[in-house]
């Protein structure tokens, strides 16, 4: 018996790249779309970026601006206040009135002198008994005493000017601000009372 050998021709197939790319191309995606962002969008993004920081440093200016004027007002409504409690009780304890100025007030208390000066320059207001000065109040803006006498024989309680002689009454009145930091705005207290000796 005869064998006969067929001779099996191998062919070996051409490589094809585009085979193997479609193989691992995800389904959906397109082979011509390059992942990224055109510049167009990238100069969108940067804007809307810069829009929402610009919003919330506003928001945080306007906060802080806020909370230092309220700060501010406490603070100079809470000194103008003790300032205020101070002077009036030693006027109720005065005796007598030694001068008045716009500047300066000085009362009879007991056997000595007691003094309140206001410095204009330095805004501020000392009050100075038994040769100790004590700093009552920073950030005076403007400040004035003033006396006064009750008018007999009138129905109402009227008050005219006085000397230092025949007053009964000592007014004060005085307005302090402080610059609140970074704007042109201030925080403003005004305090202001007409007070009666008690001992005169």
């Amino acid at each position: 018996m005869d064998c006969k050998h067929t001779n099996l021709e191998v062919r070996k197939l051409p490589w094809d790249g585009r085979l193997v790319r479609n193989l691992l191309r995800f389904p959906g995606t397109k082979q011509s779309r390059t992942v990224g962002f055109t510049l167009v969008e990238l100069m969108v993004g940067v804007a809307l970026g810069s829009l929402v920081l610009l919003g919330v440093a506003s928001m945080y200016l306007f906060s802080f601006k806020s909370f230092t004027s309220m700060s501010h007002y406490s603070d100079l409504n809470a000194r103008s206040r003790h300032a205020s409690d101070t002077v009036t009780r030693d006027i109720r304890s005065a005796k007598g009135v030694i001068s008045a100025t716009g500047q300066q007030l000085v009362l009879r208390l007991g056997t000595n002198n007691l003094t309140y000066n206001y410095d204009e320059d330095a805004r501020t207001l000392t009050r100075s008994y038994l040769e100790q000065d004590e700093l009552l109040l920073e950030g005076v803006k403007s400040l004035s005493f003033s006396l006064y006498r009750t008018s007999s024989g009138s129905p109402y309680e009227e008050f005219s000017v006085a000397t230092t002689t025949n007053a009964k009454l000592v007014g004060f009145q005085w307005e302090c601000s402080r610059r609140v930091y970074g704007t042109q705005k201030s925080s403003q207290s005004l305090e202001a009372a007409i007070v009666k000796m008690r001992n005169k």
